[in-house]
């Protein structure tokens, strides 16, 4: 039987297509279980021997995956219908779905019943395409159950739709909800129930309220008994709920006052340092938009896309001027706000106890305290409704909050690592196994009654504190895809032992560069080498320099499996002691790895420069070079700097060094920022991995050699591949920062007493080369330090995107970059080889290559791998400060970035953190008196919010002058302003919800080791 389906859909663009589907019902198409006698034997999917078979609705398939993907659950029929209702709603939760129909443990059956002629429903007159899809799949539950002996294996259908299961128990069909098959089928796998989205038990219970109101029973047949639920582990809502934040406006409602100008939109910022405050950016307002509170925030969460309404201007509010606050060492919340929740909830302890003190982390650009250099009042909101959720489908990770529960099911709070994330509320029969573990949850929903979001547990990592959990934590809240390659991506990568072939020798296209005094410079360990350089006098007195890149693309072929999964890894991971490889480990560390004395496949670019480094000639080529030596920055270095060696390779380097010098000079003259960024290295331990030393990263002469070389090259291949493909290039940019980013820097300078000039990048760069202090050679790289943070993020975008004039890269001062020089470790590298090929002629550009929306695509994922990678780096080195500085204390020299009515925020060279530290004492039982000011007691101290902005603690108290960045007691006795030296000292305590943190204390500076003193 032939049928047509037609309908309407509007396209990106606005247009409307009529799409007509042709299809053909079929009696050919099977069940898959061998219980049915009808049944093809080669279809046989569904085991003969299961207990059931469950056939599942789109909700189900939606929401309860974590559910599905147990490997307790299996015998699942999955119909067309749902497969398609889910793929066209949820891409990731379909290729989840698809993963596990492909598990062959599963045994999960895709039934096309869309296609088959007995169990094909067309849409009935005022059905809506929401009841015909339930009633199709009730009409496959029947077909199922009449071919399959009810006797030996049921067919039930899944549904949490009250609707959907009163309509299949009418026609005679069995039908139960997640939770209630859970709790009455699977009592031998009692943790499938904290699997179930908590969205499917609340309607289960909202059902049961309504349907059997007085009777005991509930809508799926259970009694109340049944739950096992302990009334003192949280596990009933209550009856009536205050609410406690606004309900959300309907879309409609949000986009006409965006469209009006009463809301704005924009993306939710929670900081890290201060979860309590939030900032949305939106264009049209030429300012951050500040959300105080949890209220304001009304449960939105960092990264969702929300609508803010202003406050009128005489509610606008400052930001906080005091640290975060704790008592007992970092073991109190906020109570004003979190009382108020929890006693909503019926649980007055809920906040009880949570360190929602500042923690101490690595410093690094545009990741600081979040905080506005405005300490006036800023504009001020609150959301009213959300555009874009976005919770993560692979979940946060966490531990449990401490708290007392008798047996059975309880409710409990999860306390997310990351603290820009709010507690979130799951039931578990588990609690004593979790207690002292890391698990992941998921995010459900958040109620307007309720202080936190509810979700339900997925999976546990492993004991709190070790390193191999914390290590996966990390990869889990950044995202990375640590799965191993597949078997298709392996098949793409040639056999070993790999060399280059007589074919590729001979290749008219590739440059035979064996020649030359080629080595690389890398740091130690390396062993993806993906670069490497010579130079070498010519016999007219010019030198020919050169960039030699690994041939990445030759192995990596357009539209393959392993060029598909590069793309979606985009880039390799780097932690402190393992690497996420971009492509499989024979290919990064051997087949394309520049490594000595073997001959190796590159892409290379050749100049001929003169002696001030005069760009005179440019070659772009194929090559196969083979290197002389594989070196570190500290060996390149040892060569330059010794005399006695004259050998021709030290010969190179120190030619190749001069010219880098020349070159920095040149790009320094014409705006490009020489800014810092603190780096630490380790000393390993090689039998327990742990750390063993930390310290300042020290950067040589071959670094800056090694980075002008890829900048040169980076640089030609853009404009090379520029000039042949002006509207499909992949390309690099950093924007101008807003004048409003450089608010920070700026009020630092004017308080320290000089003058940052932000007119243009090098009017920057010459007024930081001013920002010295004689007395302090550390001075100007703590500057340096904090003008980096008020950079923009650098970019990857397509050309097409935007006109030739914002392609520019502040930073650099380059009219135009890209990246060329990673592509072992970097994607964009890989895209940017294939567009230099097909610019000089040797391969044809591929299709995708020319698709702008698809380069778009590419960028944008990219720019988020490329970020997640740089968070899951630095998380790393605070894993292995915090492992190192568990067991001693250290006294270290500090420097003041940020002045508070509390206390300070310092940064420590030579551990690279940064933290506070506070000057008053916190003790909680010094208790507030209430005057006609705006008075706060915080933890014990007094804080005075009025003008004066005054931190008390019984007779003493200290004053903050925001203008002029100083905090100082009242007695004279304690002055501390920006940029001072500060003495602390560091040591690690373990606060609620096993929370290990750094905690810094200012010391008197006697009690620093000579030794330690970073200037005198």
């Amino acid at each position: 039987m032939h049928l047509n389906n037609a309908y309407l859909k509007l396209t990106k663009k606005g247009k409307v297509l009529k799409v007509v589907k042709e299809r053909y019902l079929r009696d050919d198409i099977w069940s898959g279980s061998p219980l049915d006698p009808e049944c093809d034997p080669a279809s046989h999917k569904l085991s003969a021997t299961a207990p059931h078979y469950l056939l599942i609705d789109t909700n189900v398939a939606l929401h309860q995956l974590d559910f599905l993907e147990h490997a307790a659950v299996t015998d699942v029929v999955v119909c067309t219908t749902v497969l398609e209702e889910v793929k066209h709603k949820n891409t990731s939760a379909y290729q989840r779905l698809r993963a596990a129909c492909a598990a062959p443990t599963k045994r999960f059956y895709v039934f096309a019943n869309e296609n088959h002629r007995n169990t094909h429903v067309t849409a009935e007159e005022g059905e809506s395409p929401n009841d015909r899809n339930d009633r199709a799949l009730r009409v496959a539950t029947m077909w199922y159950s009449e071919r399959i002996p009810q006797d030996k294996v049921p067919v039930i259908l899944l549904t949490n739709d009250v609707a959907n299961r009163a309509a299949a128990l009418a026609d005679g069909l069995c039908a139960m909800g997640v939770m209630a098959y859970c709790r009455t089928l699977r009592k031998d796998t009692p943790e499938l129930q904290d699997l179930v989205a908590a969205a499917a038990e609340d309607e289960e219970q909202d059902a049961a309220a309504a349907a059997a109101a007085g009777s005991g029973l509930r809508a799926d047949g259970a009694t109340a008994a049944d739950d096992d639920v302990t009334a003192s582990g949280g596990g009933g809502r209550a009856a009536k709920r205050k609410k406690l934040y606004s309900e959300h406006l309907p879309l409609t409602e949000l986009m006409a006052g965006i469209k009006s100008g009463r809301f704005h939109q924009g993306t939710l910022r929670v900081s890290r340092f201060s979860p309590f405050e939030g900032r949305v950016g939106s264009e049209s307002v030429d300012a951050d938009i500040l959300l105080s509170g949890r209220v304001d925030m009304n449960r939105a969460i960092d990264g969702d896309v929300v609508a803010v309404e202003l406050r009128p201007e005489s509610q606008w509010k400052s930001p906080s001027a005091k640290l975060p606050e704790a008592a007992d060492g970092g073991k109190k919340a906020r109570k004003a706000e979190a009382e108020k929740d929890a006693e909503a909830e019926g649980d007055t302890d809920d906040e009880q106890g949570l360190d929602e003190v500042a923690e101490i982390f690595q410093v690094a650009p545009g990741d600081h305290s979040n905080d506005s250099a405005s300490t006036g009042k800023q504009p001020t909101g609150r959301v009213v409704g959300i555009i874009k959720r976005n919770w993560r489908t692979r979940g946060y990770c966490g531990s449990l909050k401490p708290q007392r529960v008798r047996g059975g099911a309880a409710n409990v709070l999860v306390v997310p690592v990351e603290r820009r994330y709010p507690m979130i509320r799951i039931q578990t029969r588990q609690v004593n196994t979790l207690m002292d573990k890391r698990i992941v949850v998921v995010i459900d929903g958040w109620d307007a009654d309720s202080a936190y979001p509810r979700g339900h547990y997925v999976r546990t990592l492993g004991v709190i504190g070790d390193k191999d959990t914390e290590t996966e934590v990390i990869l889990i809240e950044n995202d990375i895809n640590t799965n191993p390659f597949t078997d298709a991506v392996h098949a793409c990568v040639p056999l070993l032992p790999w060399s280059v072939s007589p074919a590729e020798l001979a290749d008219p296209n590739r440059a035979d560069l064996r020649h030359l005094v080629v080595a690389s410079v890398d740091p130690p360990g390396c062993k993806d080498i993906d670069d490497a350089l010579h130079v070498r006098q010519l016999p007219n007195g010019n030198y020919e320099l050169g960039v030699h890149i690994a041939d990445v693309t030759h192995f990596l072929k357009s539209g393959s499996a392993m060029d598909i999964e590069a793309a979606q890894r985009a880039t390799t991971v780097y932690l402190v002691q393992r690497r996420i490889d971009m492509l499989p480990k024979p290919l990064t560390e051997d087949i394309c790895s520049l490594r000595f004395n073997v001959d190796r496949l590159t892409f290379s670019v050749l100049w001929e420069v003169d002696a001030e480094a005069n760009i005179l000639n440019t070659v772009f080529t194929k090559a196969v070079i083979c290197s002389r030596a594989s070196l570190t920055y500290a060996e390149a270095q040892s060569r330059i700097d010794d005399p006695a060696k004259n050998d021709e390779l030290t010969i190179s380097l120190r030619t190749m060094n001069k010219l880098a010098k020349i070159l920095r000079a040149r790009r320094t003259a014409a705006g490009a920022l020489q800014l810092a960024s603190p780096e630490v290295k380790f000393t390993i331990d090689t039998t327990t991995q742990d750390p063993l030393d930390l310290g300042m990263y020290q950067v040589q002469e071959t670094n800056r050699m090694v980075e002008e070389m890829m900048l040169l090259a980076n640089v030609a291949v853009a404009e090379k591949i520029l000039r042949h493909f002006t509207s499909c290039s992949l390309l690099r940019r950093h924007q101008t920062p807003p004048p409003r980013q450089f608010e920070p820097i700026l009020k630092a300078a004017a308080a320290a007493g000089f003058t940052i000039d932000i007119s243009s990048s090098l009017a920057l760069a010459a007024s930081l080369d001013l920002a010295v202090r004689p007395e302090d050679p550390y001075f100007n790289t703590l500057v340096r330090i904090m003008t980096t943070r008020c950079m923009t993020q650098a970019k990857y975008f397509g050309s097409g995107e935007c006109a030739p004039s914002d392609y520019h890269h502040y930073g650099l001062a380059a009219p135009v970059y890209t990246h060329f020089t990673s592509p072992i470790r970097r994607y964009a590298d890989v895209v940017v080889h294939r567009l230099l090929g097909a610019a000089i002629g040797l391969e044809p550009l591929p299709d995708s290559a020319r698709d702008k929306e698809a380069l778009h695509n590419c960028s944008d994922n990219l720019n988020k791998r490329h970020h997640n990678a740089q968070l899951a780096g630095r998380a790393s080195v605070e894993l292995h400060t915090l492992i190192f500085f568990k067991d001693r204390t250290v006294v270290a020299d500090a420097r003041v970035t940020k002045v508070k009515a509390n206390g300070l925020v310092v940064f420590v060279p030579k551990y690279g953190i940064e933290g506070p530290v506070y000057l008053t004492a916190r003790d909680k039982n010094i208790n507030a008196a209430s005057t006609s000011t705006a008075v706060t007691a915080v933890d014990g101290v007094v804080a005075n919010e009025a003008a004066g902005r005054k931190q008390t603690r019984g007779s003493q108290y200290f004053l903050l002058d925001e203008d002029a960045q100083t905090v100082r007691s009242a007695d004279g006795s304690v002055h501390f302003a920006l940029f001072d030296k500060c003495t602390v000292r560091i040591s690690v305590e373990e606060g609620m919800a096993h929370r290990r943190t750094l905690v810094l204390t200012l010391v008197d500076r006697s009690e620093l080791p000579a030794s330690e003193r970073m200037a005198p």
